[in-house]
């Protein structure tokens, strides 16, 4: 404890430089802080979208319809065990304890005519009462409602415009059935999805699953089905699971795909989330030269009064203590106040989110599923996490100049005072 007192109380023998250095490292703590927010935010938010849209935790398709998938064929489907019917399937899988839900969806290819060009889309049947229950799509429903049964759809807000149609209004698209005919079906709009994100509100829309079924000619089957467990982060346990399942029941046809294995984009930025907390330590570590230098300033400055210290009868470790405390101090009252202005900056753009349109532009060329507004991730782990990075690496960076000072030799250090 009286290390502990001098320590704090040298902070105050030179109050502008252990202003600057506790500066340095509340801009560090802040620029962290706010990082981590925007990252946790920005992955949250597009990984939510591939899950909710494309994969699910897992996507169970027929491996012929993965190889083929650009082309939305309706051959390979996924029609249970030995053709006894995909319901009976979806039953068995949700007795796995690792199952929370599962929803099962058809896709397939449909055109429409405008003008003098064609309007390519996607169709997706859907299961309306599982989507009620635990799916995304109800949410993104921005005017009128869920279909709900018969020729009903649900059109994205890009697609609608392209169609020259409005919510109310019909429209006949054309599309192929299972046996390859080509065939076609007037549709009532009656909802408009609307999630900010061109790749899907301008290429899809939303039919029961009942009606996808009988215009395409299918039985109890479907192209794909999206199963869910206890979190994102555990797909992989859940995707064991249902291969161990699946091969049970004969199913080795069937391919199941975990959602950060399956697009290039997901997993490269999956993976680089891990190694962020490196490139977080590293923007600190820029903060703690600042530190270095001011405690290298002191142990030069101090050296008679530390020599004198070692005549009293304090041991190396003990000096070499305080000095570690010095800059501990400094590192932990520069942490706090990082945390708290990164907390307020951080809070206010996940409440108004970040808009950042060129960004927004550029992930709507690459078709990208990256929502146009940003909203940080404030959250207590967070700022914990980013005081106790500060904290930490700035008493580490504190042991080499407080190493200096407790390898002083007490006569030498008296000495020099006298020259």
């Amino acid at each position: 404890m009286d290390l502990a007192r001098i320590a704090w109380r040298n902070l105050n023998r030179n109050k502008v430089r252990t202003l600057i250095a506790i500066l340095a490292i509340t801009t560090v703590v802040v620029i962290v802080v706010f990082s981590r927010g925007l990252m946790v935010g920005f992955s949250d938010s597009s990984f939510r979208m591939y899950i909710d849209n494309f994969f699910g935790h897992v996507r169970i398709t027929d491996e012929e319809y993965e190889i083929r998938e650009a082309l939305l064929p309706l051959e390979y489907t996924v029609d249970g065990f030995n053709g006894g019917g995909v319901e009976g399937m979806i039953t068995g899988i949700e007795e796995i304890d690792s199952v929370e839900y599962i929803l099962p969806r058809i896709r397939f290819g449909a055109l429409a005519s405008r003008e003098d060009h064609l309007v390519r889309m996607v169709g997706v049947g859907v299961d309306i009462p599982r989507e009620r229950s635990h799916g995304a799509l109800p949410g993104n429903v921005s005017r009128g409602r869920m279909p709900e049964e018969g020729n009903e759809i649900l059109v994205g807000k890009g697609l609608l415009e392209e169609l020259g149609a409005d919510l109310e209004g019909r429209i006949t698209l054309m599309f192929s059935d299972v046996y390859q005919s080509l065939r076609g079906r007037t549709f009532s709009i009656v909802g408009i999805k609307d999630t900010g994100v061109a790749a899907l509100d301008d290429n899809f829309f939303y039919l029961p699953i009942e009606t996808a079924r009988d215009m395409l000619w299918l039985e109890d089957e479907v192209t794909e089905l999206f199963v869910f467990g206890p979190s994102a982060e555990r797909a992989e346990n859940l995707q064991n699971d249902l291969r161990a399942f699946l091969s049970e029941q004969g199913g080795e046809h069937y391919s199941t795909v975990a959602w950060n294995q399956a697009d290039p984009f997901v997993e490269v930025y999956y993976e680089m989330n891990k190694i962020m907390n490196l490139v977080y330590v590293l923007f600190i570590l820029m903060g703690t030269v600042v530190i270095i230098s001011t405690l290298t300033m002191i142990v030069r400055e101090r050296t008679s009064e530390i020599g004198m210290m070692a005549a009293l009868g304090l041991r190396g470790r003990e000096i070499m203590k305080v000095f570690v405390l010095e800059g501990s101090f400094m590192g932990i009252i520069g942490s706090l106040l990082g945390v708290f202005v990164g907390g307020l900056i951080t809070f206010y753009y996940s409440v108004e989110g970040l808009h950042v349109d060129a960004f927004a532009q550029m992930s709507a060329d690459l078709e990208l599923l990256v929502e146009p507004v940003f909203y940080l991730a404030f959250n207590l782990e967070n700022l914990l996490v980013s005081f106790v990075f500060g904290s930490v690496i700035v008493a580490l960076a504190c042991f080499y100049p407080a190493f200096k000072a407790a390898k002083m030799e007490p006569v030498e250090a008296l000495n020099y005072t006298e020259e």
